[in-house]
This record gives C-alpha cells, sequence and structure tokens, in this order.
C-alpha cells in the first residue's frame, strides 16, 4: 500500500512538474512577469505557507533543534531547489520555448548520477556513462533542430542558463539524501523553501500585480501551491524511500508531459527536431538509470 501511494503521489508530481513549465512561460509571455518578479510571486507566498504549516503541525522546539543541527544542509537545500533552479529556469524560458526547456531540465537524472558519484559515492558504470553521453547527444539534437529557430547568441544563452537548472536539481537531490536519514523530511523541506525564499522578498512585482487577470492568478497558485509546496514535500518523502538516482529518474517523464501540454496549448505539434532529440535524450536517460 505505502509503495502504491509513493507511486501515485510521485505520478502526480510529475504531472504537477510538467505542467509547470507551460505555467511559467504563460506567465512571462502573456501575464509579462519579470523572471526575477515570477519566481519572487511564487516562492514568497509558498515560504508564508511553508512557515504556517510549521507552525501550525510541528513543535517549535522541534523545528528550532532541526534548524540548529542541519543548518547547512537546509540553506544548501534552500538555494540550489529554491534559487538555483528557479531563478535558472525562469530567466532560460524567457528565451526558449517550454517543451525545450523540460528537455533541458530532463537532464536532471544524469546530472543526478553524476553528482551521487561523486558525493554518495555511488557508481557509474560503461552502461551509465552510455547513457549520460547518449543524453547529451540527444540534447544537442534538441537545441539545434528541435524548435527551428536561429541559433543566435540570444537563444544559445537562454539553452546554457537553463541547463543551471537541472545542475542546481541534482545538487539539491544529492544534498538532501543523507540529510533526510537523519531529520524529518518534511521540517527540512518546509524549512528549505522558507529560507530559500526570503532573499526574494524584495523582488516581489507589486505595482504589475492589478494587471494581472484570473488565469494568471490560477496560474500562479498552481505553481506556489501544487508545484512548490505539495510537490517539494511529496519529492522530500518519496527521497527518503528510495536512492537520490533511482528517484531522479521518474523526471524523464516531466518532458513528455510539458511538450503534450505545450502543443496542446498553441495547438501545434511538436517539431521532428524536438521528437527525435527528446526520444534520444529521454533513451540516454532510461539507460543511465538502469
Amino acid at each position: 500500500m505505502k509503495r502504491l501511494w509513493l507511486f501515485l503521489l510521485v505520478g502526480a508530481v510529475v504531472v504537477a512538474w510538467g505542467n509547470a513549465f507551460v505555467a511559467i512561460k504563460y506567465l512571462l509571455d502573456v501575464q509579462r512577469l519579470s523572471a526575477m518578479g515570477l519566481t519572487a510571486l511564487r516562492y514568497v507566498p509558498a515560504a508564508l505557507l511553508s512557515l504556517l504549516i510549521l507552525l501550525a503541525f510541528y513543535d517549535r522546539a522541534r523545528v528550532l533543534d532541526c534548524w540548529r543541527k542541519e543548518w547547512k544542509g537546509i540553506a544548501l537545500y534552500g538555494i540550489t531547489g529554491v534559487l538555483g533552479y528557479n531563478l535558472a529556469l525562469n530567466f532560460g524560458e524567457t528565451r526558449i520555448a517550454a517543451g525545450t526547456a523540460s528537455l533541458i531540465v530532463g537532464l536532471s537524472p544524469v546530472l543526478t548520477l553524476t553528482a551521487a558519484a561523486i558525493a554518495l559515492k555511488e557508481r557509474i558504470t560503461l552502461r551509465k556513462a552510455g547513457g549520460i553521453a547518449l543524453a547529451f547527444a540527444g540534447l544537442f539534437v534538441v537545441v539545434k533542430w528541435g524548435t527551428g529557430e536561429v541559433l543566435d547568441f540570444g537563444y544559445l544563452m537562454g539553452v546554457l542558463i537553463t541547463v543551471g537548472a537541472p545542475l542546481s536539481w541534482a545538487l539539491y537531490t544529492t544534498i538532501g539524501k543523507p540529510m533526510m536519514r537523519r531529520a524529518d523530511p518534511n521540517i527540512v523541506t518546509l524549512s528549505a523553501i522558507v529560507w530559500g525564499s526570503l532573499p526574494l522578498a524584495p523582488f516581489l512585482p507589486v505595482k504589475q500585480l492589478p494587471a494581472m487577470d484570473t488565469t494568471g492568478w490560477l496560474a500562479l497558485a498552481f505553481l506556489t501551491v501544487v508545484c512548490t509546496v505539495f510537490g517539494f514535500l511529496v519529492w522530500s518523502w518519496a527521497l527518503k524511500k528510495t536512492e537520490a538516482a533511482r528517484l531522479g529518474a521518474v523526471v524523464y517523464l516531466i518532458p513528455l508531459v510539458a511538450i503534450l501540454s505545450e502543443a496542446v496549448m498553441r495547438r501545434t505539434p511538436p517539431s521532428p527536431g524536438l521528437i527525435i532529440g527528446g526520444a534520444v535524450l529521454i533513451a540516454g536517460v532510461v539507460i543511465a538509470e538502469t
């Protein structure tokens, strides 16, 4: 029964995080939010909600004790999972499509595997090394032929910036694995959201809020409540139940959700380059993870 719940909850997170790329692109392009402003609008409310959950459901002494013992890990968790990942993704999506961004983020498992090998001493076999190489070959196809855009400086810069997102996520997952064995994963995760969001408060785009319509607010609520608070809690709970690299494998499903959602929203099918490159990239990830 517990494994079924793990499967269902992680599956729900995959669907939510896949649609997050489309929601981010919508808020950037249609609602005209800046990348920094969107990050602040998503995470400052998430921090307040996370703090309320901590105060309502956990003894204050227990929370403070966790902060005292795990403050370095919580701080790194917040920097990588909140600031690093989201700033890279949001700034990247100002220059590239949501589907392309999702495939770049789809490199998270192979980067997690690499980080786990370095930090957690998890072994990389020849097969896994080949999968990593294949995944990056697929990324090359996506970048060069996936969108039909001119490979100018702006586009390539968007790709490079977006690579910072899976790199940050790999560090987030690897840092979290040993910490989840020592501390309550919910306290750690909620605390990381609070700590990682504090530097964003001065960047709240207060003047832009009256211009947002109902759809914009719904997209923002989806990112804040479902993708952030719910998603991070489930991920940290699942991280305690399975291996860091193995859990990272489910991330390869997220680009499929994102590409399908973007195709439905735009009412246009994905390009052959995006399909072929994405398939090669995901195949590489699967090989690396088996």
